[in-house]
């Protein structure tokens, strides 16, 4: 027995403090607990063959830490995976113990629960295998990720960092444990200073909107409302525009425009209105705008790239635009979304009332605009049909404006209030986050020809050119006639 310790690097004072001894050839390791011993394990006092048992215990014991009653709650605890280790760890350091049945059986934890709670900082140095790494999860699950430190070697275990480079490099090892992180949690003094003028955002486009709200942040959700007719899909359609035309990719759910009908509005508003030309319709026994053939081609070439639509008419599952929109940003690096709307969405959860649903899906839309540092707009319906609204009117639950980082209405003016205010169209801005400005409103006019907005006192503005004007003929291929 003598000679296989010897072999395996330890000292005979190291043994004998555990009382290790030798029992009818084999090498015998007892388990005490408060001085009783309860357990008595052995192995064989050689490398044990393919076939031969690594290890055996009598029976009847009781599982607990080896070397336990060597330990004081007043130092860190190291724990290992087996006796060998604990072994090379008493060469260089105290307070070691290890597990008695290797890497898959814990029962040693809720034997010993009372005593491992004494220590405030536990130290794990499990096998660098597969096993081992199961091991140390465990260990941290059950003790406490908060006073747990794991040690990382490129070495096997402890037994074989002492045999190749000795009792400081196991001192080492355990002093250098780094502690388990806790996801989320960091340091403030570890973030980066914030100069908003480098925060990605995008801008609508209207003046007093981002002077308001500073344009649209990446990581953050934009919640839409509006009484039916009021024009929030086609205020956003060019906000889109205004977005590819700053260099950033948009995908859109639509569950109320066909694809064919979504692109025409969106091509309207694209070319302007020095682009369009006027096509008499029988039926309507009128004029309707329509881009002009060359102009379509070029526009059709500039946001190919950058313009996606998900394309399900109808109502779709949460998790597929979730699905989807993921695609999106990771494959065409979409940085701008837009679910069009809530009441076009099927939701897929176990919960029974609607407007929970809502929430949580709102609240995965934001986890997924912070973790992909995107931007989503959600148009979202009001309860009430007519009349100027409040944040409050957003049918559903609460939780959807409490949760959006911005809350925008769309109003459409009246003949009366038109007159009074010299505008057709009012945005009122109830929330943003990052300003804590709230409550105010955007005087809009609209031009229903080419579907475009502007600022009152800014008509000149309808007329503005996208980038697609800079598209030359070479631009485009034969996909774009």
């Amino acid at each position: 027995m003598a000679s296989y310790l010897k072999k395996r690097g330890f000292s005979p004072a190291v043994w004998e403090r555990r009382g290790v001894g030798e029992c009818k050839g084999a090498v015998a390791m007892p388990y005490y607990e408060n001085g009783n011993l309860v357990l008595v394990k052995f192995r064989p006092a050689h490398k044990p063959g393919p076939n031969e048992k690594k290890g055996w215990r009598e029976p009847g014991g009781k599982a607990v830490f080896w070397g336990m009653d060597l330990c004081t709650p007043d130092k860190p605890l190291v724990i290992c995976e087996g006796e060998m280790d604990a072994l090379a760890l008493d060469e260089a350091i105290e307070n070691v113990v290890s597990v008695p049945s290797g890497a898959e059986d814990l029962t040693c934890v809720g034997s010993c629960w009372t005593w491992l709670d004494k220590f405030k900082r536990i130290i794990i140095w499990a096998d660098n295998d597969v096993p081992g790494r199961k091991l140390e999860r465990n260990l941290i699950q059950r003790l406490g990720a908060w006073r747990c430190s794991v040690v990382r070697h490129s070495c096997k275990d402890a037994n074989e960092v002492l045999l190749l480079h000795g009792k400081q490099a196991v001192a080492d090892a355990v002093a250098g444990a780094v502690g388990v992180p806790m996801e989320g949690l960091i340091a403030l003094a570890d973030v980066p200073m914030l100069d908003y003028r480098d925060v990605a955002r995008a801008r609508s486009g209207i003046r007093g909107i981002d002077q308001t709200i500073g344009g649209f942040m990446m990581g953050e959700l934009s919640v839409w409302t509006g009484i039916n007719g009021s024009g929030k899909s086609t205020l956003l359609g060019q906000l889109l525009l205004d977005a590819v035309d700053q260099g950033f990719a948009v995908c859109v759910y639509s569950g109320e425009l066909p694809a064919r009908m979504f692109r025409y509005w969106i091509d309207l508003q694209a070319a302007g209105p020095q682009f369009l030309e006027m096509r008499h319709d029988l039926v309507r026994e009128q004029d309707v705008p329509h881009v002009a053939p060359d102009v379509a081609k070029k526009i059709r070439a500039w946001y190919r790239d950058k313009f996606y639509l998900f394309d399900s008419f109808g109502a779709a599952k949460d998790s597929k635009i979730l699905e989807v929109f993921e695609y999106a940003a990771r494959r065409h690096g979409c940085k701008i979304f837009m679910v069009d709307n809530l009441m076009t969405t099927v939701f897929t959860g176990n919960d029974r009332d609607f407007y929970r649903q809502q929430s949580n899906f709102i609240g995965q839309l934001k986890d997924f605009a912070h973790r992909l540092d995107v931007h989503v707009y959600v148009v979202a319906h009001p309860r009430k049909t007519q009349g100027r609204l409040t944040k409050m009117d957003i049918s559903g639950s609460g939780d959807i404006s409490n949760r959006a980082d911005n809350v925008f209405s769309v109003h459409r003016c009246d003949k009366q209030e038109a007159a009074e205010l010299g505008c057709d169209t009012m945005i009122d801005i109830f929330k943003n986050r990052f300003s804590g400005r709230q409550d105010v409103s955007v005087q809009l006019l609209f031009d229903s020809t080419c579907k475009r907005f502007c600022m009152a006192g800014e008509c000149g503005k309808i007329g503005k050119k996208y980038g697609w004007l800079e598209t030359k003929e070479g631009d485009y291929s034969l996909e774009d006639f």
